[in-house]
């Protein structure tokens, strides 16, 4: 599933079918159609994606998930200076 990530402070990011479910494993997330990361999950969100982008080994010539993680990261970030209330995501067909 191609899924779209979005939130009022920070531009829209698309993420390949092959990384949304390890970023819904990384979060403790159900990989469903269209979910979210509140408000109250966004430091918890953080240091699970830093610690697992840590973790990961750079295999031949994979992009490291430090590198794909990045968005995301970013995206939880501005979402929490902003005192957003929400992070969406839905699968886009």
């Amino acid at each position: 599933m191609v899924t779209q990530f979005s939130c009022s402070s920070s531009p829209t990011f698309i993420v390949t079918k092959d990384l949304a479910p390890i970023i819904f494993r990384t979060l403790g997330k159900e990989a469903l159609s269209e979910g979210i990361i509140l408000n109250c999950e966004f430091d918890a969100s953080l240091r699970a994606l830093k610690k697992n982008a840590k973790l990961d080994a750079q295999i031949d010539n994979e992009i490291p998930l430090s590198a794909r993680f990045y968005p995301l990261i970013q995206m939880i970030k501005s979402a929490k200076s902003s005192n957003d209330t929400f992070i969406l995501w839905k699968s886009l067909r």
